[in-house]
């Protein structure tokens, strides 16, 4: 029997090697990645798609401005929300306008200008429930220049937009590729050679006109003063002349500092609010060219600004975005523009948006609600009420309503008796 044994080992034993490396050698290791696939889409038809809809829920909050009995609302990257005002204890969200890339928004008369990602677009807005876009002045917001990258465009030059490709959504299948760990390089699929054009336009009713001007909320990047539009991006200050409403041309860009957030229009004069402090410019002169008259710097935090004739009132915050560490008020005397000093700093929770209406100054301070103080005396300022109904960002006022930008909608507040301010809406 032993010698059996023997004569089957003498047999198989050689062969057991090559069986177990032939088995080996015949194993395949493969991975399966995703790889997203571009949808292009020219410019022109994309173009086509920045109109009015039907009225959606309202999403993430943005901008806002205010002109006669209605509000516009951003959703950052999506567009802008209509809502009806006539009865504010009662608004109706009525309509929206599609606009990928949008953020700000500026509204004179019957026209409201909006921003769709490097393109400024002017929209006639007669009929308030169907904004019908009339002109695009092409990449004139370099910071938002996503389907740009290589085009020969100016600031404010025309364009072929049948030339331009626009990246609408992507589509993803799995790829299936050997694997060898033996290897110093691994196998993972690239999908774009060059992530520039990495991003996704995606992601990313009763008809009556308006008039006047819209107030914008403090946050904004946008505002009209009579025949100029001026804007705010990443380092600069630009101007456009609108005297032809629809028909918007840029006029210069002064550059202004690094981390510019936002800017505030009084009279002849706008305030711009940066990470570093607040620059003050004239305008009267020169419309096409603001000129800068003083600056105001302070610790690094984000930086929203109102003012009055006397006093520019400054929020600082923590936000990450901003790198900053403190959370308070500043209130700055501007009697001499190029002679600004501090009067007096206020510690708050996160302060963000603000507005004045007379005395009463009102804060949005973040979880801490609604804060509308009285503002006669700027050394003892007094708290009036506290509402903490919402996280809350921004703020416009006026004529006893507040109108609050909150986390989750759209809040509105009556204070035209300050011995009971309430809660009159929710959005």
């Amino acid at each position: 029997m032993k010698k059996f044994y023997k004569a089957l080992l003498k047999i198989f034993l050689p062969a057991i090697p090559g069986i177990l490396f032939s088995s080996c050698m015949k194993d395949k290791i493969t991975r399966t990645y995703q790889i997203s696939t571009p949808i292009y889409e020219v410019l022109t038809k994309f173009r086509q798609s920045i109109k009015s809809q039907p009225a959606v829920a309202i999403g993430n909050t943005g901008k806002i401005t205010v002109i006669g009995n209605y509000i516009f609302l951003s959703e950052p990257n999506k567009g802008i929300h209509v809502i009806d005002n006539s009865i504010p204890s009662s608004p109706k969200n009525v309509s929206f306008i599609n606009i990928p890339g949008n953020n700000d928004i500026a509204v004179t008369g019957n026209t409201l200008y909006a921003d769709a990602y490097a393109d400024l677009v002017a929209f006639d807005i007669s009929n308030p429930l169907n904004a019908v876009a009339k002109n695009f002045a092409a990449d004139v917001f370099p910071d938002n220049s996503i389907y740009y990258f290589g085009a020969p465009v100016t600031a404010g030059a025309a364009i072929n937009p049948d030339s331009i490709n626009v990246i609408v959504g992507w589509e993803t299948r799995d790829t299936t590729v050997d694997y060898n760990p033996n290897n110093n390089i691994y196998p993972y699929p690239v999908a774009f050679s060059n992530c520039s054009n990495c991003f996704t336009a995606a992601a990313a009713g009763s008809g009556n006109s308006t008039t006047g001007t819209g107030t914008n909320g403090s946050l904004a990047r946008f505002s009209v003063i009579n025949n100029f539009l001026y804007t705010v991006d990443y380092n600069s200050l630009t101007a456009f002349d609108i005297s032809q409403r629809l028909a918007p041309s840029f006029s210069s860009t002064v550059q202004v500092d690094y981390h510019v957030e936002t800017i505030y229009p009084l009279k002849d004069k706008l305030f711009v609010g940066t990470n570093n402090g607040m620059y003050m410019y004239d305008i009267s002169s020169s419309p096409s060219t603001p000129y800068l008259l003083g600056e105001f710097t302070h610790v690094r935090g984000c930086d929203p600004v109102i003012a009055d004739d006397i006093y520019a009132y400054v929020t600082i915050n923590d936000s990450s975005a901003c790198l900053g560490f403190n959370n308070e008020l500043q209130i700055v005397n501007i009697q001499d523009l190029s002679n600004s000093f501090l009067v007096k700093s206020y510690q708050l929770v996160h302060p963000i948006g603000l507005s004045k209406d007379g005395n009463n100054l009102f804060i949005c301070d973040g979880q801490d609600g609604l804060k509308i103080y009285n503002a006669g005396d700027v050394n003892n300022l007094q708290l009036i009420k506290q509402l903490k109904d919402a996280e809350v960002y921004d703020v416009v006022t006026g004529n006893g309503l507040a109108i609050v930008v909150a986390k989750d909608g759209l809040y509105q507040y009556d204070y035209s008796d300050l011995t009971n301010i309430h809660l009159i809406s929710k959005l």
